[in-house]
């Protein structure tokens, strides 16, 4: 009989860690006046040393930011890099030339919000 016990104990928790995601999750969301700011991040996410850009997300990892009409989204791309997705009030936008000023702010204003990353 404890045997069975025992048994049904390791499976229950066996079932809850392989359940729980190995990442951390976060969500601010700011409203008012005519103002929505939401940032939701998965996994590590870390800054570069300028706060000027994403250096590192965890694999699995993604970052969204909106703020009004502003939307970026940053994902690990499986190969140790980020992948950026970038609209200003509709228009798409290239991260690595006419979108770059939009990161640095997005990320400077997201640090100004409070939000850590990692």
């Amino acid at each position: 009989m404890k045997k069975i016990g025992l048994t049904v104990v390791i499976a229950a928790l066996a079932a809850t860690i392989t359940a729980c995601h190995s990442g951390r999750h976060t969500i601010i969301v700011e409203t008012g006046n005519n103002h929505r700011l939401r940032i939701e991040s998965y996994g590590k996410v870390y800054f570069s040393p300028a706060r000027t850009e994403v250096a590192y997300i965890s694999r699995g990892g993604y970052l969204e930011y909106q703020n009004d009409g502003i939307k970026l989204k940053a994902e690990n791309n499986g190969h140790g890099g980020i992948t950026y997705e970038l609209l200003e009030h509709g228009e798409k936008l290239d991260p690595y030339t006419n979108g770059k000023s939009l990161i640095a702010g997005a990320v400077k204003e997201m640090i100004a919000k409070g939000y850590k990353g990692d």
